[in-house]
């Protein structure tokens, strides 16, 4: 009995050995394929980030001039053609000599001349007054301009020696540049012209709600093209409108340097 168990003892050791042995070479093996394969798999590269993609914006002028005020759209380029005479005229003075009109100098009390100085409009956006006095139609606002103020007979230039920006004048609110009075009502209607003082001829014509709008438009473009010049080229101006029905208290015959024909 005692040599069967150590037999049995005997056979039990070697089945043993050899079951622990082939899970060793198993262990191996499998290690072994593991390196192989980590070997023969490419490493992963970490993605580069995106990069935003960079626009070139294209700037012609001055941006901050045509801020909320896009000319494009309220801007109407008309015919480049001088313009003869105003509206609701039918019988005109015509004058066959070369009209000419007395311009102010633009000197200091030095006799010396101005310089030009580059100029930004910036709009008044301050509401602290009452404007005790309405133009419901803009002709009413043009029966009280005396003659001498109808440049050329066609646009208002009421000449005012203030200082530049706002204000509010016998009841009524008005912008004034380079010593011109200009309406700036934001309840009454009103349109500007922007001329060419140097040949009369009409650049635009700016349209708004009102006439603090319109101006406000048409200021800017003006800056924009005197800055480019040097000099006070451009100017904003209402179009004079006449009513042969109205007692002006002056004859057009009398006014030989308009262009009224």
């Amino acid at each position: 009995m005692k040599r069967i168990f150590v037999w049995i003892m005997i056979l039990f050791s070697f089945a043993l050995f050899a079951q622990t042995k082939v899970l060793k070479d198993n262990n191996q093996k499998e290690q072994k394929e593991e390196e192989i394969q980590r070997v023969n798999v490419p490493e992963e590269k970490p993605e580069k980030p995106v990069q935003p993609i960079k626009i070139e914006k294209k700037v012609i002028g001055n941006t901050n001039q045509l801020q909320n005020n896009n000319p494009s759209s309220n801007v109407q380029q008309i015919n480049s053609k001088k313009i003869k005479k105003p509206s609701n005229v039918s019988k005109l003075y015509a004058n066959d000599k070369k009209q000419t009109i007395q311009r102010i100098p633009q000197t200091d009390s030095n006799k010396t001349l101005i310089k030009y100085k580059k100029h930004h409009h910036k709009p008044y956006v301050t509401v602290n007054y009452t404007q005790n006095v309405h133009y419901h139609n803009p002709i009413n606002y043009f029966y009280h301009i005396p003659p001498n103020f109808i440049y050329r007979g066609i646009w208002i230039r009421y000449y005012f020696v203030h200082d530049d920006g706002f204000f509010f004048y016998d009841g009524y609110p008005y912008f004034v540049y380079h010593n011109y009075l200009h309406r700036y009502s934001i309840f009454d209607p009103g349109f500007y012209d922007l001329v060419d003082s140097e040949t009369d001829e009409i650049y635009a014509t700016f349209y708004g709600k009102s006439s603090k709008q319109s101006y406000d438009r048409a200021a800017a473009v003006r800056d924009l093209l005197n800055n480019e010049e040097g000099y006070y080229r451009y100017f904003c101006a209402e179009r004079f409108e006449y009513d042969p029905d109205y007692n002006y208290g002056w004859s057009v015959e009398d006014q030989s340097d308009w262009y009224w024909e």
